[in-house]
């Protein structure tokens, strides 16, 4: 599963408007906005259909041929020199702290709009500024960071060239020895990406406290010697069901970031923090995450876990963010789930800072928690007799829930990429909005005439140029709606995917480690017995040696039937504790709090639209007509 052989990703880099990316050769699926048509839905992989959404533009297939303009060529050419190449890898650091002030999302790309607005406090004619953003956006939702330094430095030249006809990308390769820096007042962004949070209320796991902490240390990640109630506080005879009510008010959480720095060359690590247990950030590597899922299996092979994002050789940067939101819903199942969240190598692997240390002096044990665990009379009465049939409702339904769900997650992110590009069109309509608001009274006859020119043109102009405002305004009211469905929607149907992928899972080890050798067991003392009984009527020399033999082995046979007999109730408790408590709250709690909050999303993203267009509704009641 982990050493998949994928396709290399480009490089980190390299700029959208240099090369097309469905034509190069390191093109990787993962980064596509739709999925490739000959796929089939029903074939579930957890890490399929993971476009590249901070690079969307125009949606479109794979197999299309994206045909660059005709600066393309003039881009690649001039890119090839090394004095512009130097500045876009190493720019200056007023480009650094622009780029900062846009608050860029964590995967690095710059919405339009946004540049839109920075580049609005240029003092650029509106005409100069849509010429540099069609150079370099062409007909992308977003810049990269290269795109976004090159954007900064064809300003620099605007502002310093007296032609708006000089402004393209061999004139800036040619004026790279002398070219100064640009001139832009920094505002603040309208709408600033940390005012949504990494994980907003519409996540299945919510950020409310936990009523219970966690008090295991380090010292117990070896696992529990002593025989402990496996559903300790349940004093009904079933699980304690009281305990878990609400859990969804009650959820710790745990935040997975990319780490500033690498370690080596390619090795990246990931800053985990957990809001409930002590400690702090920790840093981990995906070996780390490989090494936590191995105990977990060990330790819980009947309960349900999550599955663990692929890695690949030289990934690039999307790839890198959709693992680093996997590795999250990863941690964030495990610390939720009522067995789970007290392993001790879980509150290790949380708090340990020196992570490694630990492991190379530790021996950590991975015996099945039917080792160390028992049930009582009460929890053995309250498994239901028709458990078998239950689960085989869940496993003939569950493939047409998994299919579902992967549609919903293809199609929300299809949805998200038409939104990402509607609102990257919605800043090239203001940016043409202000170059006709500019022309217009230029344009006019009666300009030459009078020196205030035509006020019926000029009053237009105004009005276009309040048009042009409202788009924008627009474009930044959609890309506030795409963070919070990129970051929330999209990730609460994963969420939700992901319980499905885990209980089937499940099942495939439930039907491969459930099996023993009791029936073996047993065909060997029925012909112990014989051969005892045998030796009894025969009384041959040496009869009674053979006998007490016998019975030895014959009582070591019959001591381990009672412990896999006693397995098999235990897992059955756990299957029927994983389905009716684990599994069955959170496929309703997770579904029923994910789309109610996005419902209060559309609503107040549909009132903040109404708004713009009310507003300028009056603004135009004073536009001339005639």
């Amino acid at each position: 599963m982990f050493n998949a052989p994928r396709r290399m990703g480009g490089n980190l880099t390299s700029s959208a408007f240099l090369s097309s990316p469905a034509s190069s050769p390191t093109f990787d699926p993962l980064a596509s906005t739709v999925p490739n048509p000959s796929s089939s839905y029903g074939e579930v992989d957890p890490w399929s259909s993971s476009p590249n959404f901070a690079r969307s533009g125009n949606v479109r297939r794979e197999s299309e041929e994206v045909i660059p303009p005709a600066v393309g060529n003039g881009a690649e050419s001039a890119l090839g020199r090394g004095g512009l190449s130097a500045l876009l890898d190493d720019p200056p650091p007023l480009y650094l702290s622009l780029l900062d002030s846009l608050d860029p999302p964590p995967g690095g790309a710059i919405p339009l709009s946004s540049v839109h607005r920075l580049l609005a406090a240029s003092r650029l004619p509106a005409s100069t500024v849509e010429r540099i953003i069609t150079l370099t956006a062409r007909d992308a939702s977003s810049l990269s960071r290269t795109e976004f330094f090159c954007t900064l430095a064809l300003v620099a030249l605007a502002q310093s060239s007296s032609s708006d006809t000089e402004i393209s990308l061999d004139a800036l390769s040619a004026a790279l020895p002398n070219l100064p820096l640009p001139s832009i007042t920094t505002v603040a962004s309208p709408r600033a990406y940390t005012a949504l949070p990494e994980t907003p209320s519409l996540s299945p796991w919510d950020t409310a406290p936990r009523a219970n902490g966690h008090s295991s240390g380090p010292e117990h990640a070896a696992g529990n010697s002593n025989l402990t109630d496996v559903f300790s506080g349940g004093q009904s005879g079933a699980f304690d069901v009281e305990a878990e009510r609400g859990y969804w008010k009650k959820l710790e959480t745990v935040e997975v970031s990319l780490a500033p720095h690498k370690e080596g060359w390619f090795l990246q690590k990931y800053i985990v923090e957990s809001d409930k247990r002590t400690g702090g950030a920790v840093s981990r590597r995906y070996s780390d995450f490989v090494w936590l899922l191995d105990c977990l299996t060990k330790r819980y092979p009947f309960r349900l876990l999550p599955s663990l994002p692929p890695k690949r050789i030289g990934p690039d940067a999307s790839f890198l963010e959709q693992r680093r939101k996997a590795l999250k819903r990863f941690l964030n199942m495990v610390v939720n789930h009522p067995v789970t969240r007290d392993d001790g190598a879980l509150n290790v692997f949380l708090t340990e800072h020196a992570f490694e240390t630990w492991r190379k002096r530790t021996k950590v044990s991975t015996d099945e928690e039917s080792v160390s665990k028992r049930l009582n009379s009460a929890h053995e009465m309250g498994i239901p007799a028709d458990l078998d049939e239950k689960l085989a409702v869940l496993r003939d339904h569950l493939p047409a829930l998994l299919t579902s769900y992967q549609k919903l997650v293809v199609l929300a992110e299809r949805s998200l990429g038409r939104l990402q590009a509607a609102n990257a069109d919605a800043s090239r309509i203001a940016l043409s909005l202000g170059t006709i608001s500019e022309e217009m009274p230029r344009c006019c006859f009666r300009g030459a005439e009078a020196d205030r020119g035509c006020s019926l043109c000029t009053g237009v102009g105004r009005g276009m140029s309040e048009v042009g405002e409202s788009w924008t305004r627009l474009a930044e009211e959609g890309e506030k709606r795409a963070i919070a469905i990129l970051h929330g929607s999209i990730e609460a149907l994963k969420s939700q995917r992901d319980l499905y992928v885990a209980f089937r899972d499940l099942f495939v080890r439930h039907d491969k480690l459930s099996r023993d050798s009791v029936d073996a067991l047993r065909k060997k003392v029925e012909g112990r017995q014989k051969k005892i009984e045998s030796a009894k009527n025969g009384q041959k020399p040496g009869w009674e040696l053979e006998v007490d033999k016998q019975i030895a082995a014959n009582d070591q046979d019959n001591s381990s039937i009672a412990s896999l007999l006693a397995r098999r109730v235990f897992i059955r408790a756990c299957m029927w504790h994983e389905l009716a408590l684990v599994f069955h709250s959170r496929q309703a709690a997770q579904a029923t709090i994910a789309w109610r909050q996005f419902a209060r999303e559309e609503l107040e993203a549909s009132r903040g639209v109404s708004k713009v267009w009310e507003e300028l509704g009056e603004r135009l009641q004073s536009m001339p007509i005639e």
